[in-house]
């Protein structure tokens, strides 16, 4: 598949400012520490960067996804805020209130410092920092029979996927959590896609801007791990393998449906056919003058995610 290359007498505009990985739990600790701990670029070093182009085509996908799934008035739930890197996409979408929760206590400050900073703030908004998968949301969550109209999570659902127990109880909080009709969407790992990679070349591949190492051993449903590095966003960071049949099956027990499951190569292609999404893809600058085309190394990487999304069913 073509990767994205620049075309003249585009539409160009300031690009999108958000963050790209903000992920929560695994072995909790660790990993609040790891995210709480990576350098904060600011908007002028984010796009100076080797995975320049990767950070706004994820970025451009997000601001897809909300779009698509998200009506004037919706009620937010945010498993995984990070930072607050999508607060502008939720305000460009008329939310009525927003809830930030995650693992990383700074980022979730961050997040709070970022909401207070916008400008003109067309939504309600509170932020909750705790273990979003390994615990129930009802440990901080105010009030505690909250729902939500949307539940997102970008980027870090894999990390429930360390046992069996703890992606049920990601799915418990979110289930209990959504209006009925409402809509989970998620961005994850293709389970296959890294499989796949993992036959072929063996446990450890990458090229020079990602790199993944698995332990010698077969892929199991749950608990598959891997080491996950990707230029000035993750280092050696532990995942986990989501089994999507598995992850379909267990949504299915909480009352959720699937209504999409597509990588982002295709999705690309799919959202380009929209006059809305392929507008946005040029005034978010995914690629310019500058940058006239994503790096092969860069688009190989964004080949690793999906797009994943559940409804509630009435």
């Amino acid at each position: 598949m073509d990767r994205p290359s620049y075309v003249r007498d585009r539409p160009n505009a300031e690009a999108d400012n958000a963050d790209l990985y903000h992920k929560p739990s695994s072995n909790s600790a660790t990993v609040a520490k790891h995210y709480n701990e990576i350098r904060e670029l600011g908007v002028e070093g984010r796009l100076y960067t080797k995975i320049t182009g990767l950070r706004l085509f994820n970025n451009w996908v997000k601001s897809c996804l909300i779009r698509q799934y998200t009506k004037r008035g919706n009620k937010v739930l945010d498993l995984g805020c990070g930072k607050g890197g999508d607060l502008r996409k939720w305000s460009m979408s008329n939310i009525s209130e927003y809830v930030g929760m995650d693992i990383a206590d700074v980022s979730v400050g961050q997040a709070q410092r970022r909401y207070k900073e916008m400008n003109n703030n067309r939504f309600e908004a509170r932020f909750y920092a705790q273990d979003c998968y390994g615990e129930p949301l009802e440990k901080t969550l105010r009030p505690v029979d909250y729902k939500a109209d949307v539940v997102s999570t970008q980027f870090c659902l894999h990390y429930a996927f360390e046992s069996e127990a703890k992606a049920r109880q990601m799915m418990a909080n979110v289930s209990t959590h959504m209006e009925p009709g409402a809509y989970f969407m998620c961005t994850i790992p293709n389970a296959n896609w890294l499989e796949k990679k993992r036959r072929v070349l063996g446990d450890s591949f990458g090229n020079s801007v990602y790199r993944v190492e698995f332990a010698p051993g077969k892929a199991t449903r749950f608990g598959t791990a891997y080491s996950f590095s990707l230029d000035e966003a993750v280092q050696d960071c532990t995942e986990y393998l989501v089994h999507m049949p598995s992850f379909v099956q267990l949504a299915g027990e909480y009352g959720l449906e699937l209504k999409d499951c597509i990588g982002f190569h295709h999705y690309y292609t799919q959202q380009m056919q929209r006059d809305d999404a392929t507008g946005l893809f040029w005034r978010m600058r995914v690629i310019d003058e500058e940058r006239p085309e994503i790096s092969k190394d860069e688009w190989e990487a964004i080949g690793i995610y999906l797009v994943v999304v559940f409804r509630k069913m009435q």
